[in-house]
């Protein structure tokens, strides 16, 4: 017998994949604005935030990143060791060329700004992910984040 949690689980992520990943070559849609919080406000809600939340926003983020050590890049890098190293410099990943020059180290805070909505926190890049408009998502995602990759 199927369990409908599982089930209500996976179309979700189904359909949040399929919008995340999309590319008709139509212009995205217009995301609503993203709720922007202070530095100190961040911390607070990555401090209070829930991995396990975070694991279930990351189904929207699996198809393109893995997490493990010596993962495979896929559509984008593999994001194990992501926190603390310079932008562009997954190995065997082919970065786009503003991601290659910009000067952006990841950090709890600039992965915020960056899931916010990375078209907007750097233009011209390659990411078709439209953002994560909730600062208490984004952190629970970043939680789970640095749970899984290693973050020390």
């Amino acid at each position: 017998m199927l369990n409908p949690l599982r089930v209500a689980l996976a179309v979700l992520g189904l359909g949040v994949l399929l919008s995340a990943c999309a590319d008709d070559g139509a212009p995205a849609a217009a995301a609503p604005s993203t709720a922007v919080v202070s530095p100190a406000e961040f911390q607070a809600l990555l401090a209070a935030a829930d991995p396990d939340k975070g694991q279930v926003l990351f189904l929207q983020c699996r198809a393109c990143h893995s997490l493990e050590a010596g993962g495979a890049n896929k559509v984008g890098p593999n994001l194990h060791g992501v926190f603390g190293r310079k932008a562009g410099l997954a190995p065997g990943y082919a970065y786009s060329e503003v991601i290659l020059q910009s000067s952006i180290v990841w950090s709890a805070a600039t992965l915020d700004e960056w899931l916010a909505r990375p078209s907007d926190f750097l233009p011209g890049n390659r990411m078709v992910f439209v953002g994560i408009r909730s600062p208490g998502d984004r952190a629970n995602l970043i939680a789970y984040l640095q749970r899984e990759t290693g973050a020390q």
